[in-house]
């Protein structure tokens, strides 16, 4: 007598077939996921309110002063895990993020706290870099002519102190220096150029002509024969 039974498709010899799937799918999903490009830059934030360069201490104070410190604090990472454009900017020296806390202060945080340590980052008309908060679009980061970082806002007095160049992290001021006095920057160093160079190499070249950034030089008294 043959058996006419049909077979159950959710019976448990389909079993096996669908555990092969499930791990194929979970597969797949993570190929897709690591194909993400994270974007990462190694940077130093020039401020043109300042003229200098922002630096994170290891009590996490951020400034952008002329304090005379080991150009390593000044070495900033500027990451984007996703497609997003939402970015981190880390210190790699002092090992902080910087962020914004309750009462909209940029401080230097050991952990990371979500949106807060978020930014987006916006070019201006002027060529300038700007970074704006993911929470709310009317904070930025910005430092006045002292170099204290202002409260996270979009109207300071002097709307220039929410401006940053991005420079490479070799970028040296005594190099710029000789260049800018003839003395050809040093020769043999791994990073000659200026950050009047960097700007010019830049898309936003035409507009150097009428929007020069003024950068504060060590030997800007001394006298040359």
């Amino acid at each position: 007598m043959y058996n006419t039974r049909k077979e159950d498709p959710t019976s448990c010899n389909s079993l096996p077939k669908l555990a092969v799937s499930a791990k194929l799918l979970c597969l797949l999903m993570v190929v897709i996921c690591g194909a993400v490009p994270s974007m990462v830059r190694s940077v130093r934030l020039y401020n043109d309110c300042s003229s200098s360069q922002v630096r994170v201490d290891m009590k996490g104070r951020v400034l952008a002063d002329d304090v005379d410190i080991p150009d390593r604090f000044r070495n900033l990472t500027i990451r984007s895990l996703d497609f997003s454009v939402k970015l981190t900017i880390f210190a790699e020296e002092s090992k902080r993020f910087l962020c914004f806390n309750h009462k909209w202060k940029l401080v230097g945080s050991k952990r990371f706290r979500g949106s807060m340590c978020q930014f987006y980052e916006i070019m201006v008309q002027t060529g300038y870099n700007r970074f704006r908060s993911v929470v709310d679009e009317t904070r930025y980061i910005g430092f006045n002519r002292k170099g204290k970082p202002l409260r996270g806002t979009s109207t300071p007095h002097n709307p220039k102190c929410l401006n940053f160049i991005k420079l490479d992290q070799k970028f040296n001021i005594e190099n710029h220096n000789k260049i800018l006095a003839g003395g050809g920057g040093g020769g043999g160093g791994a990073y000659n150029d200026s950050a009047d160079s960097v700007l010019r190499k830049s898309p936003f070249s035409k507009l150097w002509r009428t929007t020069t950034p003024r950068i504060r030089h060590n030997n800007h008294h001394r006298k040359f024969p």
